[in-house]
């Protein structure tokens, strides 16, 4: 894809269901972001466009997950929210039998979705195991670490729940599930032998099935999970800036990573979007021009944007040259 799509009507009109990422587009930590919640409620309230939370955090229940996003102001139940929890708990029944052993490096969360689809979920280190199950949990003890790790040499079946390297918080980024899986794959040299969330397909296929959308559009700040996950499955996406990637990645990001659409935040949803158009090696997106490696213009800094990178991804302006002209117009790039 070297252009985003041409154009389109207002989103929430355009498709049937939103399937929306949380950490970075609907909260930040324990505060929504700004003007997202309402925009969300109205999309479904006047255009009866599915809201479904589809989360690579495996630490929280979907009943904690929901109750958060209500408390927030988004009008949704547990029957919204499909967590990689739910979507790694499943993909692990499919690999060892009914009433098994499994070691759970994680929330009792984790440990409960386990349960759920009819194995037995444990942190007893005493045990002997038939399966390994890894996901994000915040007070993760090093102890616990290297008995997952002798767990791990024993070539039991080992599914982690995302790989997310990094996290969004109030405070900038953090570690995320990836670095433990990482270093756990690096100690015992393996790797999980299923990923179930963003960008693998368990986690995005479950939540489309789920909700039988039939005009699906992925909604999230992460090219590497979100975008990637959406375009693995062959459906639209709408990449938004409040969570953790930057102009400059946009401008780097290789084909598969490519979004359909771009938006400040997910109040987006609510806006008809403009699509860039190539003639040439003259790039345009509503008042902005990309011609002869100079940005030409004015209007919303985010058309000046897909712009930019449409024009660097056909090879017309290189990255150095985008960013400084991103720069003069006054946005931040990294």
């Amino acid at each position: 894809m070297s252009s985003f799509k041409s154009s389109s009507p207002i989103l929430a009109k355009a498709y049937d269901t939103a399937l929306l990422d949380l950490d970075g587009v609907v909260y930040i930590g324990e505060d929504a972001v700004p003007g997202v919640i309402g925009a969300l409620n109205q999309a479904h309230d006047e255009f009866g466009m599915t809201l479904t939370c589809v989360t690579n955090n495996a630490s929280r229940s979907p009943q904690r997950v929901a109750q958060h996003l209500r408390e927030l102001g988004l009008a949704v139940t547990a029957e919204d929210v499909v967590t990689s929890a739910q979507a790694g708990a499943a993909e692990l029944a499919k690999l060892i039998p009914q009433g098994s052993n499994v070691f759970v490096l994680g929330s009792k969360d984790l440990a409960r979705e386990v349960e759920l689809v009819g194995l037995v979920p444990s942190h007893d280190v005493s045990q002997t195991y038939d399966a390994m199950i890894q996901g994000y949990w915040p007070d993760m003890p090093f102890r616990v670490l290297e008995f997952a790790a002798s767990v791990l040499r024993t070539g039991v079946p080992w599914v982690a729940t995302n790989m997310d390297m990094t996290i969004p918080t109030p405070t900038g980024v953090a570690p995320g599930n990836g670095t433990m899986v990482t270093a756990l794959g690096k100690t015992v040299n393996r790797t999980p032998n299923v990923v179930a969330g963003k960008p693998e397909t368990p986690l995005m296929q479950q939540s489309i099935d789920r909700t039988n959308a039939t005009r699906p559009l992925v909604i999230g700040d992460r090219l590497d999970t979100d975008i990637h996950g959406a375009n693995n499955v062959g459906i639209d996406s709408l990449l938004v800036l409040s969570g953790v990637t930057t102009i400059e990645d946009i401008l780097q990001v290789p084909i598969e990573l490519r979004p359909t659409y771009l938006a400040w935040d997910a109040s987006a949803v609510l806006t008809a979007q403009s699509g860039t158009e190539t003639s040439g090696h003259v790039t345009t997106c509503g008042g902005w021009k990309v011609s002869n490696g100079d940005l030409l213009g004015q209007g919303d800094g985010l058309d000046a944007v897909a712009a930019i990178a449409v024009a660097h991804w056909n090879s017309d302006i290189s990255i150095e040259m985008g960013l400084e002209a991103l720069s003069g117009i006054g946005l931040e790039v990294r």
